[in-house]
């Protein structure tokens, strides 16, 4: 659900998370599984003034892994809501294994490593007899090269100077087998350096060292690290009971104020938990960069959601203080709040392909137009809701009509595609075509516009999309599965009493008839 952020003045444009969880505590994760008793796997995380471009990974297993297979090591080149291949392992290098060999327990020996040739993956043992026990992986990311050869700002991590912001999924790599195993974190950092992890925030942050716990890999891929002087730390709390606090970390390459992006999460986080009625998680972290961009072609002002933070990242033309225009911070609390509510759609309640995530080769999904556009749609109506009734009208009417303009100027070929095919083009062109991802999220928006007319016109305004939307996030929980798009009607009658099967069908139609296929040779 990378989606891309513009604000229009002048010359700009705006295209713009049932029970309370916590990755560091006891999760239920989309498909029910659940953290136990069950010993850790250890990730060391090594950031050395040293070696600045570099951070060095150390994963040490509970015990030593013995079996018939040998030991894979799986470095991710797709991530959840992305829609496309970005490997990561091109920048991973010194990948070592380290066996504890009797009679001698204590002393780690290297074992053999075997790159696959196509793969990001790395075989350790192969061909021993007896197996391999391996105790040890150890391995280096190069984020200074990540961030030169990825051009887009959202999917990368990053060093400058007296920073480092890491995306759990650019340098965390898994165990084949074990991606279900609960995870212990660890960072060590450059002395008196603040270290802040969203799997566990805290203020004021800690320094030099820090320790958190992840459910599985997911979680531990999921989320965001952020190291040095130069990062910015605040706290939030909810004034409703038993809303989520908020944290932010920012870093800004020019003069901004933490305390008005805050003040706008903290608006959107509000307003969109109160549209789901509560939230599965105990704490929101919005990761914010403010970035002097490297030359074109690299690309900002996209930002991605994660199960339970945000990451935005922004060049500096983007940084809001107290004079920025109030046109400004709406194009910054709309973009809280869109992905905010990715938080539930897609990441708690999804379409089929979206979980359980193939880390190694991008799922096409049908869906997407449910992901980007549902959840666009709940950031437009819970902000709405806070309005006068006739203000709310005028806004979200502002919003819709955006998206049909994207829909009705859009160029033939995309305008007679069906939704499902358009959404399968998106799975790997969303961002990298983004005429792909914009035409999703506004088909999918008004889709869940008109049934949610539909809905408050047949119960007489008694019900809405909200109360579909919510029995959704609690079949999602209940089911631990994805749901087929024929099942979407029905699951929302079941909350509303109104069939919706009609709307969908419609648009999941192309907006323009297809063209009548001929045979060139006739």
């Amino acid at each position: 659900m990378r989606s891309m952020y513009r604000v229009r003045i002048a010359s700009r444009r705006l295209f713009g998370l049932v029970v309370c969880l916590s990755v560091f505590t006891l999760i239920v994760r989309p498909d029910g599984a659940k953290a136990d008793d069950q010993p850790k796997l250890t990730y060391q995380l090594t950031y050395s003034l040293e070696t600045p471009s570099l951070v060095h990974v150390s994963i040490r297993l509970p015990q030593p892994a013995r079996g018939p297979r040998p030991v894979t090591l799986i470095v991710p080149r797709s991530v959840p809501g992305n829609y496309a291949q970005r490997p990561y392992d091109p920048f991973v290098s010194n990948v070592k294994a380290f066996s504890e060999s009797a009679p001698h327990a204590s002393k780690n020996d290297a074992v053999s490593v075997e790159r696959d040739e196509y793969g990001p993956r790395w075989t350790f043992g192969k061909g021993t007899s007896p197996p391999v026990a391996i105790a040890r992986i150890d391995y280096d990311v190069d984020v200074a090269k990540m961030e030169h050869d990825i051009l887009f700002s959202s999917d990368t991590s990053k060093i400058r100077e007296g920073y480092v912001g890491l995306l759990g999924y650019t340098i965390f790599a898994f165990i084949e087998g074990r991606e279900n195993q609960p995870i212990q974190l660890e960072i060590q950092a450059p002395a008196n350096w603040p270290v802040f992890s969203t799997l566990a925030p805290q203020v004021p942050a800690a320094t030099t060292t820090f320790s958190a716990q992840a459910a599985d890999y997911y979680a531990l891929a999921d989320s965001q690290i952020t190291l040095g002087p130069k990062i910015q730390i605040a706290k939030r709390d909810a004034d409703t009971p038993n809303f989520p606090t908020l944290f932010v970390s920012l870093y800004a390459e020019r003069d901004s104020d933490i305390s008005i992006d805050a003040a706008l999460a903290r608006d959107a986080l509000d307003k969109v938990t109160a549209y789901f009625g509560s939230a599965p998680f105990s704490h929101y972290t919005a990761v914010i960069e403010y970035l002097k961009p490297l030359p074109p072609p690299h690309v900002y002002n996209f930002s991605m959601e994660h199960l339970e933070s945000g990451t935005f990242f922004m060049d500096t033309d983007y940084v809001i203080t107290a004079a920025s225009p109030a046109q400004y911070k709406e194009g910054n609390r709309f973009n809280y709040a869109h992905h905010i509510a990715h938080s539930w759609i897609p990441k708690r309640a999804y379409g089929a392909g979206y979980f359980p995530f193939n880390w190694e080769m991008t799922p096409v999904i049908d869906t997407i137009w449910f992901n980007e556009g549902f959840g666009r749609y709940v950031a437009i109506a819970a902000l709405a809701d806070a309005f006068p009734k006739d203000e709310a009208v005028k806004y979200r009417a502002a919003r819709l009509d955006r998206l049909r303009g994207i829909v009705d100027n859009a160029p033939d070929f995309l305008q007679r595609m069906p939704l499902d095919e358009l959404s399968r083009e998106g799975s790997f062109l969303y961002g990298d075509d983004f005429r792909v991802g914009t035409n999703l999220f506004s088909r999918g928006s008004l889709m869940a516009a008109e049934m949610d007319d539909a809905i408050r016109a047949q119960t007489s305004g008694q019900k809405s999309l909200r109360d579909a939307l919510r029995h959704l996030v609690a079949w999602a929980a209940q089911n631990h599965r994805a749901f087929r798009t024929d099942e979407l009607p029905e699951i929302f009658r079941q909350a509303t009493g109104v069939d919706t099967t009609s709307i969908l069908n419609s648009w999941m139609q192309p907006p323009r008839p297809a063209a009548t296929n001929s045979s060139p040779l006739h």
